[in-house]
């Protein structure tokens, strides 16, 4: 009787623990909200909304943790604003590939470089697209989308669309003509302008205005000698030139619209404001402040932030590539096996990137991303595993989109740069690995914000044999680490409660600075004191700072871990049974145990 309550008592904690497992795993919190003028897109509305849309779709990729993401999403906002009455032609989404609930979507198209911009075409059936590109200038992608939607040799437009390629013919306007049509005004520009089909775009809610281009080429015949220039076609067959003492985009859409009455205005109006809105509800509205009522956390390095870096990494970064393979491959298996070589962490973890760093040795053909992950999970054990829980520590931002990952990852190369230089003290006979050759392929092919990887690529160039000795690397890693705080210091992606300083303080390490200049070698017993793995707060510790999961046995169980994510995995059923078979012999062996000892009596 006893031992079957002792075993339904230890289901019914596990399950607990399993839902409490759940309710704290952080969520990666995107950089826009509803309210905002950008379409947020997710895995699970993406494809309705942008699969066989009658618009046109620019969409921004980006990791909510990205510095260069966090300062371009007001202008991408500012982009999304300014093109709103497009929205029968053009839309402007965003797609948070920090979620981890977006992975598949992001390797599916590709996306290794944050942030980056892909346009989709109106009736996109999941093939077509308009390419990846990178480039943040806000009239280069205004007018890569321009061209994009212009291009009717791409796609075949909707017959709503208006007429975006110049006319060739003053005549094939009045084909297009119809009784709505109050007002027929041409655009006569340059070839390589824009403003023909900006002004078409701006005006295209006012249904009794008709908009076409021509270009300079077809209309030098009639005397046409300035451009871009805006002629209103009067009805007797004469032109009326509009504009003419303000001739760019928004004087143009200006005299257009002063044709109108203020019923038609009204109307345009209307028609515009139906435009599409944002369809995800989300309780907090942009701009509203974090809940920042967490402790002040001491500097140091805590193993939460390690292994919450671990799991972005392999089980995001990595696996948002569609194939590994070549020089890709070859990054990942040395980045693997100093992992398993050096990785300061609890031992179920370590023996866990021991057994996926073998097990890429045997590999030599390419891996996708889907492989990738599934290897994951089928080479974890309740004894080696990867933890599941995403939550920053020292690493935490006073807001969502502060810190966390890019912190994580500086964190884990310093502590592997120390964790080498310790082990070669230990046994000078271990050749080190070399840790930056490690760090700089991961950086190369994997991190996920592009404009980080080539700042530090370009710091790596400059590498020296001397730098990848061991007590090399833990000096050049700071260094380099250093260069970057002090690029980034008072920058919009910077935490302002967590100012990107020099790095140690004095308050931190006083002997470490000499006036005005750095004193490596107290620096060096610093660093490997702070990084050390002796010092290094375990998660046991690191969870009496978090009231929520003090209430939870999540924390102290590490097998909860592994059953979670195969339930994810849609396997629940058959892993219950495995798992509670193995929770019922090891606790009939210990039961066993205690008792042929003579500690109970049989009722």
């Amino acid at each position: 009787m006893k031992w079957n309550h002792m075993k339904h008592s230890i289901i019914l904690i596990f399950f607990v623990c399993l839902i409490g497992c759940v309710i704290c795993t952080e969520k990666a919190e995107g950089l826009y909200s509803p309210t905002s003028s950008v379409f947020i897109l997710n895995q699970n509305n993406f494809h309705q909304n942008v699969l066989r849309s009658d618009s046109g779709w620019i969409v921004e990729f980006y990791n909510s943790w990205c510095g260069h993401c966090i300062k371009f999403a007001p202008t991408w906002k500012e982009f999304a604003k300014k093109h709103e009455d497009w929205w029968p032609l053009l839309r402007v989404g965003a797609v948070n590939c920090a979620d981890e609930l977006n992975v598949e979507l992001c390797r599916s198209f590709h996306i290794e470089g944050i942030p980056a911009f892909m346009l989709f075409p109106p009736g996109y059936k999941g093939i077509e697209t308009g390419g990846i590109f990178h480039d943040q200038n806000k009239e280069f992608l205004e007018h890569k989308a321009l061209d994009f939607i212009s291009n009717s040799t791409l796609f075949q437009p909707p017959k709503f669309w208006p007429r975006l390629y110049p006319i060739v013919s003053m005549q094939d306007i009045w084909n297009e003509t119809k009784d709505e049509h109050h007002f027929v005004a041409f655009i006569f520009e340059e070839p390589g302008s824009y403003i023909g089909r900006q002004v078409i775009l701006d005006t295209i809610g006012y249904k009794p205005l008709l908009v076409r281009r021509m270009l300079k080429e077809s209309v030098l015949k009639f005397g046409i000698l300035k451009f871009p220039s805006l002629f209103l076609i009067n009805r007797d067959g004469t032109f009326t030139r509009l504009a003419k003492d303000d001739n760019t985009r928004d004087g143009m859409v200006a005299a257009l619209k002063n044709l109108l009455s203020p019923a038609q205005l009204k109307a345009g109006e209307k028609f515009l404001n139906q435009r599409p809105r944002n369809q995800l509800n989300d309780s907090k509205k942009e701009g509203e402040p974090a809940d920042n009522s967490s402790k002040v956390i001491r500097p140091a390095v805590y193993m939460k932030d390690l292994e919450s870096t671990l799991h972005y990494a392999l089980r995001q970064e990595i696996a948002i590539c569609q194939a590994l393979d070549g020089d890709k491959l070859t990054a990942l298996k040395k980045f693997m096996n100093v992992l398993s070589k050096y990785f300061p962490g609890r031992e179920e973890v370590s023996d866990y990137l021991f057994r996926i760093s073998a097990w890429l040795r045997t590999t030599s053909t390419e891996i996708t991303g889907d492989q990738w992950i599934t290897s994951l999970d089928e080479k974890q054990t309740m004894e080696e595993y990867l933890p599941e829980h995403v939550k920053w520590v020292g690493c935490k931002g006073s807001e969502p989109r502060f810190r966390g990952y890019p912190c994580g990852m500086w964190t884990l190369f310093h502590t592997l740069t120390v964790a080498a230089f310790q082990k070669e003290q230990a046994n000078p006979k271990d050749v080190p690995l070399d840790v930056l050759d490690a760090i700089q392929g991961y950086m190369k092919y994997f991190f996920g914000c592009q404009i980080c990887v080539e700042h530090f690529l370009k710091m790596a160039h400059k590498i020296t044999p001397a730098d990848k000795t061991p007590e090399g690397a833990v000096l050049w890693l700071w260094r380099a680490h250093n260069m970057a705080n002090s690029r980034l210091h008072g920058d919009q992606s910077e935490d302002p409660k967590h100012p990107k300083i020099q790095f140690p303080s004095k308050e931190l390490c006083p002997e470490c600075h000499n006036g005005g200049k750095w004193n490596d070698k107290n620096v060096l017993e610093f660093l490997l004191s702070f990084y050390g793995r002796v010092n290094i707060v375990p998660v046991a510790d690191d969870s009496k700072n978090d009231s929520a999961e003090k209430t939870t046995a999540a924390n102290e169980n590490k097998k909860l871990d592994w059953w979670e994510l195969q339930q994810r995995k849609n396997d629940l059923e058959k892993i219950r049974s495995l798992r509670n078979q193995k929770l019922e012999k090891r606790q009939q062996k210990k039961f066993t145990e205690f008792y042929t000892c003579g500690n109970i009596t049989r009722n």
